[in-house]
């Protein structure tokens, strides 16, 4: 089975500390290699990482504020030194384009690079034949939105029951995966005995916002749900007014939504030196709940 891997290369809040990066991170699956969000210093974070830039296929903002998005300057002109040859496909809420325009405008280009943009908002932004990428809009103090990236459930071949058979690869093996019967070393496989169902895996990001009822919707039985958790329990009233969650009301998402396991992020230097208070608080709602850290890594 193929994983999503994910790496955090950016688990902090609007100033960076010692511990913490700004928010990006890093999904991988097959050939996709998607950035969401670019902090500054997500291009070093990268490299610590040992991730290469010019592999990234997309880059998702989820909204222009300055801790998720101003390393992209930095990472657009080193693509460019470096030769990417891809189309560079950019999502992000209305103003991606304006924002994209201004920050290459903020130095001298050294080469170029196709840049593909488009500007989102609450629906299925990307269909492909095994995955898909949905959004919803989030309650924040500018225009953010949430991702979900989805495999689809798939029927596959098993492949250990396939190398018994020793059928090469060919048009058989396409009957197989379609169901079918075939003769093969004059014996007759039916291909429904060799087919198994791969369920269909979902991870979810909740970037910036107050408790809403999309939030819930969106992380609807995620495998992994990864949110902001800003504040504390006892500082709600700063979280609403701010447009933040607590750790609590992203437990309380993680909750309602069937999520599966809960990883908070976007932790505020307040909580430097001991962010425990936050999963405690948050376990007390959603017991599955871990605290992210840079350069954490998870596959599914």
């Amino acid at each position: 089975m193929e994983k999503i891997k994910l790496t955090f290369l950016g688990t902090g809040c609007a100033i960076p500390t010692k511990r913490r990066n700004h928010q990006a991170t890093f999904l991988q699956y097959k050939e996709e290699n998607i950035l969401i969000d670019c902090g500054e210093g997500t291009q070093r974070q990268l490299r610590i990482a040992e991730i290469n830039p010019c592999s990234i296929t997309r880059i998702l903002i989820t909204h222009w504020h300055g801790d998720h998005t101003l390393g992209l300057a930095g990472l657009l002109q080193t693509l460019a030194l470096n030769g990417y040859n891809k189309t560079l496909k950019i999502y992000g809420p209305k103003g991606t384009k304006e924002f994209i325009n201004i920050y290459l405008s903020l130095f001298v280009n050294q080469g170029q690079i196709k840049i593909e943009i488009h500007e989102i908002d609450s629906h299925v932004i990307i269909n492909e034949e095994e995955f898909l990428i949905e959004t919803k809009e989030m309650r924040h103090n500018a225009l953010c939105f949430a991702y979900s990236f989805i495999l689809k459930e798939k029927l596959r071949l098993d492949k250990n029951k396939l190398k018994k058979l020793r059928i090469p690869n060919g048009p058989l093996i396409g009957e197989l995966k379609q169901g079918k019967t075939i003769t093969f070393n004059k014996k007759k496989i039916n291909g429904k005995s060799l087919l198994y169902k791969e369920e269909m895996r979902k991870l979810t990001i909740i970037p910036d916002t107050s408790m809403n009822t999309n939030s819930i919707e969106i992380a609807k039985n995620s495998d992994l749900l990864i949110s902001e958790s800003t504040f504390s329990e006892k500082e709600e009233e700063n979280a609403t007014a701010t447009f933040h969650l607590t750790s609590k009301q992203a437990a309380t998402i993680a909750k309602k939504s069937n999520s599966k396991k809960l990883v908070l992020t976007h932790f505020s230097q307040r909580f430097e030196k001991d962010p425990s208070i936050l999963l405690k608080e948050a376990r007390t709602v959603f017991k599955n709940t871990i605290l992210a850290e840079d350069f954490m890594k998870f596959e599914l």
